[in-house]
């Protein structure tokens, strides 16, 4: 692939991540660093295609849901600032072929929320499932 993906990329850096920080720290009534990794992106457009579809429900979107929904009162916002200070949203897809699988992990105070685009997908997480699997985890 080539320049047309590298600007869709290039497009998620530069409008997703900050878009979604402000909404996160909206949400939550504190600062906590939310990054976008783009280096997780390949220049693939059956992902890129997968992600544009799917970002507000359950990518970065679905994540300030979830924290939304955590930091509902204030045993939720220490349960939060006690086990991290920081979010990271990756995707773990290659290729429609190699889709890779989704996970959730707290490691050196980093939330890591890992998601498969790669068309129809099964590895991304709805609302509930990662509540509880965050929530499992605080």
């Amino acid at each position: 692939m080539g320049l047309a993906e590298r600007r869709r990329i290039a497009a998620i850096k530069d409008s997703h991540s900050a878009r979604f920080q402000s909404e996160l720290n909206a949400a939550i009534g504190f600062e906590l660093p939310f990054e976008i990794d783009t280096a997780s992106f390949p220049e693939d457009k059956t992902i890129l295609d997968c992600y544009d579809s799917y970002y507000e429900s359950y990518g970065p979107g679905l994540v300030v849901n979830v924290m939304k929904e955590i930091c509902k009162d204030d045993m939720g916002r220490e349960a939060v600032k006690a086990k991290f200070n920081r979010i990271v949203f990756l995707n773990v897809a290659k290729s429609a072929d190699d889709p890779g699988t989704k996970s959730i992990e707290i490691k050196d105070q980093t939330l890591f929320v890992r998601e498969s685009f790669y068309g129809y997908s099964d590895q991304l997480y709805g609302d509930s499932e990662l509540q509880s699997d965050l929530e499992a985890m605080l």
